[in-house]
């Protein structure tokens, strides 16, 4: 009986315990739940503080050195090196004889060489009239002091500016005929090539008004060395010829140039054998000699660190780097920054110091002034060597007790690596991942995303609009990081809504997210982002080929998948890497990117109908916004006709997008039901106007016809088919085709004046031109997505104006500079590709027909055009054209 009645007992203990468990069990879930989301959270921020100190990190290795002594710098010709040190002087502050005795005081404190100018309007005031007075003294009294000349040659007379600085009274811009300068050149060389080696052309070209009034244009003064060089050579064989020095400047636009970016542009057009020293200025502004900073946005002395950073990275490496003009201002009103006299001397006895020890690439630094031809207590007086009454200042006695101590100068400079950081940085970046993952092992992930699918669509509008509105506002690097994963999870959960959202998204590329990290500032633009969120639900669908309409893939379709390994290998021909690598992700990876997630999210010819009006309402989008700017009188000012320009910086550009989005719109109203059919029709109505107020020739003569072709020639393969369509749209087609035809005759009318202008063919030709010599000798693989920009100046004659572009404005040498003849044998692949897939498609169902209609339309409208336009080189046409090719060519099943 005890042992029954204990069984009893044990058997009720355990039933409370299992209904206990029953009521704790969601609260216990919940709370590991709970416990899980704040370790992910933590962990988060974490890492966030990982890869901001890992930029700290690598900002401080670059700072110590590292790369800068990669590339061992040439000696110049005959193997003779300029001294060290010198100075820069102006003629006009001393009297002659003064001249003479200051020249003597300058060798005896040590200073090796002497840098002025020499104004070509005083030395050639005519043509033909030569006045050598003043060159024959100073450069004697140069040579009797035993220092070396460093001349400057600059300051176009009148006689050869060009009209427009002639009559604004602007002495300081270029020659109109280079060739005229190259004569001077070559006739001052033969009368003093005997006491001078080193020529300077020109000065600081990269800021106004030293390039007259006209934009800033360092392939224009690329252009100039090319012609000027080889004359002052054929003249003084031995000459040592320095580009001209670039001034320093944070800016960017027409008016001033930064001398890292100005630099880079010399070199692409063909500026590099044409000089053989850099010449800069890495003045210390308010910051000390030895403040390791190496930002764009910072001048200061290691400047000259920076510059050299970027001569490496262009493949310039072995070019020495003079700093003609370095040093600090003493006057309170100095636009370079104050120090006081004190910090003044030893800033320059530590710039000496650090450049020798550290920069042998460094080959010759120059002090900014002796003594300025100006009034004392002018801000260019805290640079002199002296007070006016002649009074040595603490920076001249620095710099010539740090001349008269003898030194070695190492052959090799500085290198320090922070091993132990680095170690930790790594170390627990591995630890808070192992943690990260651990902690989302713990999240039920598939109940939350059925949660949330269930939920109500007001709940879905909500989300989407929230995360919307927030990215939009956001700037803090990870609260954007955030933004993304919410996406990611969004489109985890509704993937075709964020298809959808790309999709639409794509021609807003400029309208892009700055991540500004610590060492430099991604543009995310927002395709681009919705591509990166939607690879997780890719990868998911993919994972499930039976319920994806990626299921089965043929041959055809994969053929864009070739742009890769043809992308790896124009790599061979870069030498602007951040442009290839830019070039690569705009319009290789991300429309591949696009174009994978229109295939695998989008199963049947209904949702391909659905993605192709979303990529419909992009074009709409983009038409609206130009029509907006239009109305407001914010376009383009061209040939008297004010040009529409949407969310681009172009009118060619805009239209280049619309006449795609036209075709779309057409196969459009074949989709749509009656209901809806009349606003797919107003959206027509408001793409023609669009395309017609870009006043793109190209667009409304070669795209559209060709397109119209197109549609016609698939309505031609379906007549029972076209017969019912007509029949049932018979309305609001022929009310399109009237609103079309007065459309074109308006712009008959309208743009007579644009019609008839010529110039731009002349313009192209131009380009083809250098386009074609590219290729020529970057026959197999050309040179790289984003290549083209940075090579083809080298190819333009002198005097070209088509200097910044992105791309040839062709097709066929778009495919050949960049990818070269292996890019033709893509693109020929390609259309076999499309042809075969369009074999299968033209007997499937209704939706699928008119999808593949509309993108190979689009497709045939913009390669017309792309006869004298762009047809990929363009980062939202490579993505349409993704998303088209995807379209045309997915199987019905």
């Amino acid at each position: 009986m005890n042992a029954a009645h204990e069984t009893k007992a044990a058997h009720r203990r355990t039933q409370a315990s299992g209904q206990l468990r029953g009521v704790f069990l969601p609260q216990e879930r919940g709370l590991r739940q709970t416990l899980a989301w704040l370790r992910l959270a933590m962990l988060y921020g974490v890492i966030c503080a990982l890869i901001a100190a890992g930029g700290l990190l690598w900002r401080t290795t670059l700072e110590g050195g590292v790369g800068l002594q990669r590339v061992p710098v040439r000696s110049l010709a005959g193997g003779v090196q300029p001294p060290f040190v010198g100075v820069n002087l102006q003629i006009d502050a001393y009297a002659p004889e003064q001249f003479a005795l200051r020249l003597q005081e300058l060798r005896a404190a040590g200073f090796g060489w002497v840098r002025f100018r020499l104004e070509w309007r005083d030395l050639e005031p005519a043509p033909g009239q030569w006045t050598w007075d003043v060159a024959d003294r100073v450069l004697g009294q140069v040579a009797s002091a035993g220092l070396e000349p460093v001349i400057v040659l600059t300051g176009a007379p009148d006689w050869a500016l060009n009209a427009l600085d002639r009559q604004a009274g602007v002495r300081t811009g270029p020659p109109a005929e280079y060739a005229d300068f190259a004569r001077f050149i070559e006739r001052f060389a033969q009368r003093y090539g005997e006491r001078v080696r080193y020529y300077q052309i020109w000065d600081e070209p990269n800021i106004a008004p030293n390039w007259g009034r006209r934009h800033i244009n360092p392939v224009e003064y690329a252009q100039l060395l090319r012609i000027v060089t080889p004359a002052l050579r054929q003249a003084d064989p031995d000459a040592v010829i320095l580009a001209a020095a670039l001034a320093p400047t944070v800016d960017r636009g027409h008016l001033a140039i930064d001398e890292i970016y100005y630099l880079q542009r010399m070199i692409a057009a063909g500026a590099a054998p044409f000089f053989d020293v850099v010449a800069i200025q890495p003045f210390g502004f308010g910051y000390g000699a030895t403040d390791p900073r190496q930002q764009p946005d910072v001048l200061n002395f290691s400047r000259a660190a920076l510059i050299r950073r970027a001569l490496v990275d262009s493949g310039l490496g072995d070019k020495p780097i003079w700093a003609v003009r370095f040093g600090w201002n003493r006057m309170l009103n100095s636009p370079w920054g104050t120090v006081t006299p004190q910090a003044q001397a030893r800033y320059a006895r530590d710039a000496l110091e650090r450049a020798w020890r550290a920069w042998p690439w460094l080959q010759a630094m120059g002090w900014v002034i002796d003594r300025p031809a100006e009034a004392p207590g002018m801000p260019a007086w805290g640079f002199a060597l002296t007070d006016p009454a002649g009074t040595p200042a603490p920076v001249y006695i620095a710099l010539t007790a740090w001349l008269q101590t003898s030194r070695p100068r190492p052959s090799t400079g500085e290198v320090r690596v922070p091993w132990g950081e680095w170690v930790a940085l790594l170390a627990a970046v591995a630890l808070a991942s192992w943690r990260g993952v651990a902690a989302a092992q713990r999240i039920d992930w598939r109940r939350l995303l059925n949660r949330w699918r269930r939920a109500p669509r007001w709940a879905h509008v909500l989300a989407w609009t929230g995360l919307a509105v927030t990215y939009h506002l956001a700037t803090f690097p990870p609260l954007i990081g955030l933004c993304w994963l919410a996406a990611a999870w969004l489109c985890l959960a509704q993937p075709r809504v964020g298809l959808w959202l790309a999709l639409t998204l794509i021609p807003f590329y400029f309208q892009h997210k700055e991540l500004a990290l610590v060492n430099v500032v991604l543009t995310v633009p927002p395709a681009h982002a919705l591509v990166l969120v939607l690879l997780p639900a890719v990868v998911a669908a993919l994972r499930r080929p039976h319920s994806s309409g990626a299921s089965v893939l043929y041959w055809w379709e994969l053929a864009p998948l070739l742009l890769l390994p043809l992308t790896l290998l124009s790599a061979v021909n870069v030498w602007r890497w951040p442009a290839f690598a830019r070039g690569a992700l705009d319009l290789v990876m991300a429309p591949l990117g696009l174009w994978l997630a229109v295939r695998a999210l989008t199963a049947d010819p209904r949702e391909r109908g659905w993605a192709s009006l979303a990529l419909l309402t992009g074009g709409v989008l983009t038409a609206l916004v130009g029509l907006v700017r239009w109305l407001a009188g914010q376009g383009a000012d061209v040939d008297g006709v004010q040009r529409l320009v949407g969310p681009h910086f172009s009118p060619n550009h805009t239209a280049l997008y619309l006449e795609r989005s036209l075709f779309v719109g057409l196969a459009g109203l074949a989709l749509i039901d009656k209901r809806r059919r009349m606003v797919v029709a107003a959206a027509l109505l408001a793409l023609a106007a669009a395309l017609v107020l870009t006043g793109s020739r190209g667009a409304l003569f070669l795209a559209v016809p060709a397109g119209l072709a197109t549609f016609a020639g698939f309505l031609l393969y379906r007549r029972p088919a076209i017969v019912r369509w007509l029949r049932m749209r018979r309305r609001p087609l022929l009310s399109t085709m009237v609103a079309l035809a007065a459309l074109l005759a308006l712009i008959l009318f309208w743009q007579q004046e644009r019609l008839a202008n010529l110039q731009t063919v002349e313009l192209r030709l131009t380009l083809w031109t250098a386009a074609f010599a590219l290729w020529r000798e970057h026959f197999w693989v050309g040179v790289g997505p984003g290549g083209f920009f940075w090579t083809y100046p080298a190819y333009l004659p002198v005097g070209a104006v088509e200097v910044d572009q992105l791309h040839p404005h062709n097709v066929w040498l778009e495919l050949t500079t960049t990818w070269g003849v292996l890019g033709l044998a893509w693109f020929v692949l390609c259309v076999l590709a499309l042809r075969a897939a369009l074999r299968r498609r033209v007997n499937g169902s209704a939706a699928g027909f008119w999808v593949a209609a509309g993108a190979c339309a689009g497709l045939v409208a913009g390669l017309a055009h792309a006869q004298t336009d762009a047809f990929m080189l363009l980062a939202d046409l490579a993505m349409w054209n993704a998303v088209a090719w995807a379209l045309a060519t997915a199987p019905d099943r």
